[in-house]
């Protein structure tokens, strides 16, 4: 659903679709370039880059609680050996193209659909909506508007 009935220009497709596969840094940087040159940016790709970078947020400290967890449980006796099974399951590598040698553990792989789905439909000129997270982004740039 757009924000706005303005036609998303091809440059916000590419900079919001750069920004996911980077995790917000082409993002970060282009904030940058705008605010240095004074210029403002449309909400379809203030949206996208916020999000970004929410979602690398997310995702870093995900991952950084996952390991604190599994560190933690691997010490205690019994509940170690559950953890280990777990741990081989969720960092188990799918060989996905076998001639580049191309592989992904599960978790990489939900993430891969997900920014697959939210640059689709980018690409499409819509914006992706997030339970909770969209939220919290429309209250970040309401004053933007």
């Amino acid at each position: 659903m757009q924000h706005s009935n303005t036609k998303v220009s091809p440059i916000e497709k590419i900079i919001s679709t750069l920004s996911y596969l980077t995790m917000g840094i082409i993002g970060l940087v282009w904030l940058l370039i705008a605010h240095y040159s004074k210029k403002k940016l449309r909400y379809f790709l203030m949206y996208n880059i916020v999000q970004s970078m929410i979602i690398a947020i997310f995702l870093a400290i995900f991952k950084l609680a996952i390991n604190i967890l599994f560190s933690i449980l691997s010490i205690i006796p019994l509940i170690n050996i559950i953890t280990a099974k777990l741990n081989y399951i969720i960092s188990v590598r799918i060989l996905i193209i076998p001639i580049f040698n191309l592989s992904f553990n599960i978790i990489e792989i939900i993430i891969h659909l997900i920014l697959i789905y939210i640059i689709i439909g980018i690409l499409m000129g819509k914006i992706f909506f997030i339970p909770y997270l969209t939220n919290i982004i429309n209250k970040l740039l309401k004053s933007y508007n």
